[in-house]
């Protein structure tokens, strides 16, 4: 076999190794756990849009003041009610992922949104180390910023997906979410903080998540 030969046989194995990768990593999800992170963003996004309409209802809460009847109920109730459909969507993710009918995650997907946890781990571990020696009333204000980052790595994720997956409505996910942390930092440790984080899951975790899983059984 002539070198010309061997060469055009080198190029053409490169190119089918090239097309095999690219059909690996676009196979499966765009994103993990999609029911989760539905059922995650619906529950407890509805439930602090909730706890706020008590709050309206009840008047705005003053200092030392005893909560209403609408937040006292609201308040207990709906968070228990959306710890039991968050732990039974957990457990059906569970089934899903190691079970014998295992939901596949494309590799790019894998990447992602692995990188985002793996950062997410470190700016919490970040927060602890920079407030270990601070008095507990100075340290809550460090823990005040793990909101807004949690909010700037989800968005740097949807970026991602938005054009590995070539799916350009992401994109609006990923500014809304730059732009909620933004505003997490912007309202501080206040009431405001509810109906920030309440339209944050409902809009950037429940409705992309719902919208994705419809597009899967179209």
């Amino acid at each position: 076999m002539s070198d010309t030969a061997r060469s055009a046989t080198r190029s053409d194995e490169s190119d089918l190794a090239y097309l095999k990768r690219l059909a690996v990593a676009g196979r499966g999800e765009p994103a993990p756990f999609l029911l989760l992170m539905a059922v995650f963003g619906g529950v407890y996004g509805f439930a602090a849009l909730a706890v706020m309409a008590a709050l309206l209802i009840d008047g705005w809460p003053t200092e030392g003041a005893a909560p209403g009847p609408a937040t006292r109920f609201l308040g207990g109730w709906i968070f228990v009610a959306a710890h039991l459909a968050f732990l039974a969507a957990l457990l059906w993710t569970g089934w899903r992922t190691f079970g014998p009918n295992r939901v596949s995650l494309n590799r790019a997907a894998s990447a992602t949104w692995t990188a985002a946890f793996i950062g997410l781990v470190v700016v919490v571990a970040m927060i602890r180390l920079f407030t270990r020696n601070e008095p507990s009333t100075d340290a809550v204000y460090a823990a005040h910023l793990l909101g807004p980052m949690v909010l700037v790595l989800w968005g740097c994720a949807w970026w991602v997906t938005a054009i590995i997956s070539e799916r350009r409505w992401l994109l609006g996910v990923a500014v809304g979410s730059f732009a909620a942390a933004l505003a997490l930092a912007w309202v501080g440790n206040s009431v405001a903080i509810l109906p920030i984080m309440g339209l944050s899951l409902v809009l950037l975790a429940f409705a992309p998540a719902v919208t994705l899983m419809r597009e899967r059984r179209a």
